[in-house]
C-alpha cells in the first residue's frame, strides 16, 4: 500500500468511525480493500494520534468515545537549497559518508576539503 493509498484510507476510515456506520470488522476491512489484519494496523495508525476508538458489538461499528477532528493533508514539494537553509536554521548539514563512521579515520578534513562553499556562495572557512 502505498502512501497517497494509505491517507485516502484512513480519511475513509475516519469518516465511517464519525458516522458509526463500519458494520463488523470484516465488512469495514472489504469495504477499504483491506485484510482484517491491515484494517487494525490502520485503526492502530488513528489511535497513534490519540483517537479514541471503541468498537460495539450491540451497534456492529467502531465508533469514537468523544468527538474528535481529523484533518490530514500530504504536501510534496521539491526544495531547493535556499528552502534547507531556512528549515536548518542557516546550517548546512553535510553528508558524511559510512567509512568515515567505522573508527579508522578520525579527520573529517579531506572530505571536508570538497567543499568550500556551500550552494549559495558563503565561504565556510578560510584557506
Amino acid at each position: 500500500m502505498n502512501l497517497s493509498q494509505t491517507i485516502e484510507r484512513l480519511q475513509v476510515l475516519h469518516s465511517l468511525i464519525s458516522q458509526r456506520k463500519t458494520g463488523t470488522p470484516e465488512q469495514l476491512a472489504k469495504r477499504l480493500g483491506v485484510s482484517r489484519s491491515c484494517l487494525y494496523n490502520l485503526i492502530e495508525e488513528l489511535r497513534v494520534f490519540q483517537m479514541p476508538i471503541l468498537y460495539s458489538r450491540k451497534i456492529e461499528s467502531f465508533y469514537y468515545e468523544k468527538e474528535v477532528k481529523f484533518d490530514l493533508n500530504l504536501e510534496i514539494r521539491i526544495m531547493n537549497n535556499e528552502d534547507l537553509i531556512n528549515i536548518n536554521g542557516g546550517n548546512l548539514t553535510f553528508f558524511v559518508p559510512s567509512n568515515f563512521l567505522d573508527g579508522t579515520k578520525l579527520s573529517l578534513s579531506p572530505y571536508l576539503r570538497k567543499y568550500k562553499e556551500s550552494a549559495t556562495g558563503f565561504k565556510l572557512w578560510q584557506k
